[in-house]
């Protein structure tokens, strides 16, 4: 089981990992493309502007050439960058003041009044990181904080859980505490916004979504050694399905499929997974090359293409520069 445990944790690591690099590497290369050659950008902006306007009808026949085009997607990269930027920010600031107000917003009790779970935290040496939250109508159990997260558990998820299944939901949540995942989860949904016309980054917070719950699964059985009380408890929380209208950030880790593939892997976990990822990652992999190919050739153009290449007026329209006799 141990060995199971450090193969999810791999997993999810590595897909961390892989979103990180992929994107800062993406970022810096649009950065450094903009940085190096804006001046450029902007003097051949001005050069196409003047060529049109100047020689009129005569140069208008270069409007769709390679030249033009080439003018204008460094704009669209820097636009894209713009946008990317300020939704990164806001993706950071939305869910941090989710988290501050949702935090706020739930009174709290303390644990030392209800035996069961003041039992169990004892047992996992939990008490201070575990918040048991006054509200007896909804069942749920989540881990919050980025630098120091704790595990948040209702009231009522307390008197709806065996016991057992208790002790297996908040060992699941000790072990994303442990591994910081809302941090990390933070960190993929800031990503995700700044490069946002990536498909692959869809693909790879799924695929660490999975690992993550699965690692944290492993864990909690590998103490309990009882799986089927773990099942149990994702069953009853999946009935009531009540997390996602309280805070849906939450929940972004414990989507329907991904819940229903913890089930099955908790009851047979002999059965292979589904390979229903292949195709998505073939997809999403291929297109994301694809964009990050354009964007690559549009702001590095210059760099790889002779001048005359790029001379519009004299290779295209078979004319004497305007200004010039």
């Amino acid at each position: 089981m141990k060995r199971v445990i450090i193969d999810q944790q791999g997993k999810a690591q590595l897909y961390f990992l892989l979103i990180v690099f992929i994107n800062l590497t993406i970022f810096s290369l649009i950065v450094t493309g903009v940085v190096i050659g804006i001046k450029g950008y902007i003097s051949d902006t001005r050069s196409v502007y003047t060529s049109i306007t100047c020689c009129k009808s005569i140069c208008s026949t270069c409007f769709f050439t390679f030249h033009t085009i080439a003018t204008i997607l460094p704009w669209v990269c820097i636009i894209i960058l713009f946008v990317g930027i300020c939704a990164a920010i806001y993706k950071a600031l939305y869910v941090l003041y989710r988290n501050n107000s949702l935090i706020h917003s739930l009174p709290s009790l303390s644990i030392e009044c209800y035996p069961k779970l003041k039992k169990i935290a004892h047992r996992m040496h939990f008490h201070n990181q575990l918040v048991l939250l006054d509200n007896r109508g909804l069942h749920y159990a989540f881990t919050l904080g980025l630098w120091k997260p704790k595990v948040y558990i209702s009231l009522g998820l307390c008197f709806y859980l065996t016991k057992k299944e208790l002790q297996a939901v908040l060992l699941h949540e000790a072990q994303h505490k442990k591994n910081k995942d809302p941090l990390k989860l933070f960190i993929i949904q800031t990503l995700h916004a700044l490069n946002f016309f990536l498909p692959i980054n869809h693909y790879l917070l799924n695929r660490f979504s999975s690992a993550s719950e699965k690692a944290a699964d492993d864990s909690a059985v590998n103490v309990t050694k009882e799986p089927i009380e773990l099942a149990s408890a994702l069953v009853k929380i999946c009935k009531s399905n009540q997390t996602a209208a309280l805070y849906p950030f939450v929940l972004y880790f414990k989507g329907q499929n991904v819940t229903e593939d913890r089930i099955r892997r908790l009851l047979e976990p002999q059965m292979p997974p589904p390979d229903l990822f292949k195709v998505y990652l073939y997809s999403s992999g291929f297109l994301s090359l694809f964009i990050a190919t354009i964007l690559f050739l549009s702001l590095f153009y210059k760099f790889l293409l002779p001048a005359y290449a790029l001379d519009c007026t004299a290779k295209t329209c078979h004319i004497v520069k305007c200004g010039q006799s």
